[in-house]
């Protein structure tokens, strides 16, 4: 078996005498576990015609009162730019998964609102996804949580409120 990567460059990291070596072994896995779990949730995203980004508008949309929510909270929530949010909107609209509509109060807001096959496109790719763990394979409930709570740490200490 060949050796773990991330704990060889830790070694060769501290040999050099570079700093904070616990910190950047975790920068490199977490960097590394994000491209191999992105990779996998698109594959099974790419199965079910879908984006990631619009799976998450979608998913978001689907857990949401009316299932609809402004096109700017999507962007905020979603963190990707206000622009892509219409991009992404766009191309589920153009498939019939999702259909913008006025808000019944604030005629200058637009809400994104999931269709019923909007609401079934993703309840089918959550379910593809469970089927590989989220790209996770392989980690139990209880190492999922404590890796969630972890990351919740580093998100918050680097200014994450949300």
């Amino acid at each position: 078996m060949e050796p773990d990567s991330i704990a060889w460059m830790r070694m060769r990291w501290e040999e050099s005498g570079a700093p904070a070596p616990s910190q950047f072994a975790a920068l490199a896995s977490v960097l590394r576990a994000t491209a191999i779990m992105t990779e996998e949730v698109d594959r099974v995203l790419k199965e079910q015609n879908l984006t990631r980004t619009g799976y998450l508008v979608m998913v978001t949309l689907q857990m949401s009162d009316g299932f609809a929510r402004p096109l700017g909270q999507l962007s905020k929530r979603l963190l990707v730019h206000p622009t892509t949010v219409t991009m992404v909107i766009d191309q589920l609209e153009n498939a019939g998964l999702v259909e913008r509509k006025p808000h019944p109060t604030d005629r200058r807001t637009v809400l994104a609102v999931l269709t019923p096959a909007g609401s079934k496109a993703a309840s089918a790719a959550s379910a593809a996804l469970s089927d590989v763990g989220f790209g996770l394979p392989g980690i139990d409930d209880a190492t999922a949580d404590r890796i969630t709570a972890d990351l919740r740490l580093v998100r918050r200490s680097l200014g994450d409120k949300q």
